[in-house]
């Protein structure tokens, strides 16, 4: 991993379960160069797991905030931590 390399976990809420969402996702994740993308419906909205540079990766949760016209996202938590870096 790159230095300054951090994962993420977005946690959205509300009308968040449309089919065409996850696709959503990892396409602006990729624009965003984020890597390890991830989605997981869980009981209360979507999860979305993401690494990167943490700008783009509270870019990413923007960007899901506003979502496709197929979503309306309520609230958006996210949490981040830096990764360690790799010994060479």
């Amino acid at each position: 991993m790159t230095p300054g390399t951090h994962l993420a976990t977005i946690h959205l809420t509300g009308d968040v379960h449309s089919s065409d969402f996850p696709g959503w996702i990892a396409h602006h994740a990729h624009k965003l160069g984020l890597s390890g993308i991830a989605t997981k419906p869980v009981p209360s909205g979507l999860e979305i797991s993401a690494r990167g540079a943490e700008e783009m990766l509270h870019a990413l949760a923007l960007g899901a905030s506003l979502g496709p016209q197929s979503v309306l996202v309520d609230t958006i938590e996210i949490t981040t931590v830096e990764c360690a870096a790799e010994a060479k």
